[in-house]
């Protein structure tokens, strides 16, 4: 029974030092959200306790390894927690979602007997706190004693434009809202992951063909792989290059075989062009 204890012990202390013995990497991440506010969110590795702030782009460094816990947080957000594994590393920036906090508010119940039926006596059941709207008449104009203006006041507005009948209610500009809070009113989500492509080309755009691939890629990829010879890589990358539309789905992470795929049949139309001259 003490040699199992002994073994067991021994095992456990093993197990801890090879652990401590593998050294953190720079992990490259980012934030994405369905919201523009990316910016001062706290990316802190709770494994090893380190954090780090995402910058106006939500992007972000910090030192980790496989098994680390990342937990994220903030104000607009909800906190989230993620365990990296290896092939968080393989990724040039890792991609993280935050999804936006709802509060929701307190259910309110009405039952048979909150409403009596009588518009009258249900109308004076309203809380109503101090003297409200109910006094308040839009035709009469009041004056206090801590008004420092003299005489009365100047109606700039044109009759003939805003209201014709002489009121202080400018229905052009009221009508403009409206149409701009029905032009607007369209699909939360669709908009978030417009704003979210938008904001994903102008990163893309940073970047020429050349960067992206090579910061995917290895050396050896071009001339093991795609059978390219050194000197005619960079002739090879301008045959290759796609523009920001083309570029942008290949490059996401779902779609790296794809991307691939385009890079070799790219390297046989190059070698047969270059066979031909």
């Amino acid at each position: 029974m003490k040699y199992k204890i002994l073994l067991l012990f021994v095992l456990i202390i093993t197990q801890i030092s090879f652990s401590q013995g593998v050294e953190r990497k720079v992990l490259r991440g980012k934030i994405v959200a369905d919201s523009l506010e990316v910016e001062n969110l706290t990316v802190y590795n709770i494994t090893s306790n380190i954090g780090a702030i995402t910058d106006v782009d939500g992007k972000f460094s910090i030192n980790a390894r496989a098994t680390d816990t990342l937990f994220i947080q903030g104000l607009s957000y909800d906190s989230m927690r993620y365990v990296l594994t290896d092939k968080d590393f393989w990724l040039p920036v890792l991609e993280i979602k935050l999804h936006i906090k709802i509060t929701e508010l307190n259910e309110i119940i009405i039952t048979p007997y909150t409403l009596t039926g009588n518009l009258n006596e249900d109308t004076k059941r309203i809380q109503v706190y101090g003297e409200g709207f109910a006094k308040i008449d839009a035709k009469v104009v009041k004056y206090y004693d801590d008004d420092i203006r003299l005489g009365t006041p100047e109606n700039t507005a044109m009759p003939s434009q805003f209201a014709p009948n002489g009121s202080n209610f400018n229905f052009m500009a009221i009508g403009a809202g409206i149409i701009s809070m029905l032009v607007k009113n369209e699909n939360p989500k669709k908009n978030s992951e417009r704003v979210f492509e938008e904001r994903r080309i102008r990163d893309i755009q940073s970047k020429s063909f050349s960067e992206h691939i090579y910061e995917r890629f290895s050396h050896n990829f071009f001339i093991e792989t795609l059978k390219i010879k050194n000197e005619d890589i960079p002739m090879y990358m301008s045959f290759a290059e796609l523009n920001v539309y083309e570029l942008s789905p290949l490059l996401k992470a779902e779609n790296e075989l794809k991307l691939i795929e385009y890079l070799i049949n790219k390297s046989t139309e190059f070698k047969l062009q270059k066979e031909k001259e």
